[in-house]
């Protein structure tokens, strides 16, 4: 008796296949029992291999919740690594959520979150003294953009106007004034509308006539007749995206940590230099047509901080409008907003 053995790998599904033939043939006692050894043999690798297989199918993969003030451009890092499988490969199965800033805050530090994507609003919370902290950043300019109605040809069209805001000192509030302030409006000249979320739909019926608008925002809008009169990209280095978390988690859970930072920049690299694989994702994720997304992409190409880290000019700008928004007396310190450990710990990989 002789016996043939196949192994086939299934890539698309994962699964491995064995297979085993035996086909009889006369043969003498002594060749009968080598063969039956040799058989044995195989069977313990197949069976030993395909307990393998079954283990490493049914380990299961790390909850990752990942919050994020609304879904945006500065998140694209995020998107690329869950749609590219970055998050998976390193065992994590990313849950990827929508809160405002007090809710995903107080979810940081419960533990229900594991990391909250608005860095400016965690570095301001840092401030407060919540132990949080910004553990990488993402883009060193904004994709915001301040959107108004067809009627609106100018900025100065807005003055004496009121206008959409998220919250306040989120870093949508502290966008839209420094960009106001850049085109001649001063605080007085205009009255914010602090409605969170429901920028867009407030845009759309009429309650306010501009509003700051993140770049998917203001694509789809651009197809109905809004007008873009401002965009952070042009000509503000500010600090954008990126993860926060709490001090605990970055004490306790370390390597889940770690890990987390090291996908996010996989997925920052890729965003950074190919937009063919960043283009569809965003029209899967935004629902945003081939050249809406091309916009989009093109909005904020050159903004990603390769590195993690934000550049002198983007932490200038960002620390100075946070002691002036906060009314501190003295600008804030970097180990007050950011802990880079983890970063310097991959550099040196």
């Amino acid at each position: 008796m002789i016996f043939r053995f196949w192994m086939n790998w299934a890539n698309a599904n994962r699964q491995s296949t064995w297979r085993v033939d035996f086909i009889t043939i006369p043969i003498s006692w002594d060749e009968w029992m080598k063969s039956a050894l040799s058989l044995t043999l195989v069977l313990a690798v197949v069976v030993l291999l395909t307990g393998s297989s079954a283990t490493a199918q049914s380990k299961k993969l790390r909850p990752l919740r990942i919050a994020l003030p609304s879904h945006s451009v500065s998140s694209t890092p995020i998107y690329v690594a869950r749609s590219l499988g970055i998050f998976e490969s390193l065992g994590f199965e990313p849950q990827i959520l929508v809160l405002e800033p007090r809710a995903a805050l107080a979810a940081l530090l419960t533990g229900d979150l594991d990391f909250y994507t608005a860095a400016g609003t965690t570095g301001r919370a840092a401030l407060r003294g919540v132990p949080v902290r910004v553990v990488m950043v993402s883009a060193n300019r904004s994709d915001l953009c301040i959107v108004a109605a067809k009627e609106f040809s100018s900025v100065e069209q807005l003055r004496g106007k009121t206008l959409g805001g998220y919250t306040a000192q989120a870093s949508a509030n502290i966008v839209l004034i420094e960009l106001l302030r850049r085109k001649g409006l001063r605080p007085d000249d205009y009255k914010i509308l602090n409605i969170g979320s429901a920028r867009s739909p407030a845009l759309l019926s009429g309650t306010v006539p501009a509003a700051v608008l993140t770049a998917v925002e203001a694509a789809r809008l651009m197809r109905q007749g809004f007008r873009v009169l401002a965009r952070a990209s042009d000509d503000i280095d500010l600090s954008s995206g990126g993860l926060g978390t709490a001090i605990a988690s970055l004490q306790n859970k370390r390597d889940v940590m770690r890990a987390t930072v090291q996908a996010a920049l996989e997925g920052l690299r890729i965003t950074a230099s190919q937009k063919d694989k960043v283009v569809p994702i965003y029209m899967k994720q935004f629902a945003l047509t081939a050249e809406e997304s091309s916009w989009v992409y093109d909005n904020v190409v050159r903004s990603w901080a390769l590195d993690g880290k934000p550049t002198a000019a983007a932490n200038k700008l960002d620390f100075e409008l946070t002691q002036r928004d906060m009314g501190l007396k003295e600008v804030p310190k970097m180990e007050q907003v950011y802990d880079f450990s983890l970063l310097d710990e991959l550099a040196k990989r």
